[in-house]
């Protein structure tokens, strides 16, 4: 017997508050990045540390949740097959039907 995935969907809210979050998190970088009494060098050098943090955290939350959804469907595959066997094969010690 199969068992129905269910399916995580953000909503819209959550999905907002992410964006409304790396928006502000981005708008209080650059702000201190700005009042640093730092050359311009030094800022530019700073503010691409952030963006490559930033991106590294994007590409490695990719990667997890990429990983979890390929474990879940090979398993899904297994059940499925599982499944096929058990239909397919009669029961124990009726013989052949």
């Amino acid at each position: 017997m199969s068992h129905p995935k269910l399916v995580n969907e953000h909503t819209s809210a959550f999905f907002g508050a992410a964006v409304a979050f790396l928006a502000v998190t981005g708008i209080w970088n650059v702000t201190n990045i700005w009042l640093l009494d730092v050359p311009v060098q030094q800022r530019y050098t700073i503010g691409m540390g952030i963006v490559c943090a930033m991106f590294a955290t994007v590409v490695v939350s990719k990667v997890v949740r990429d990983r979890e959804e390929a474990r879940s469907l090979v398993n899904d595959i297994r059940q499925a097959r599982y499944e096929e066997v058990l239909v397919n094969s009669p029961a124990p010690g009726l013989g052949s039907l």
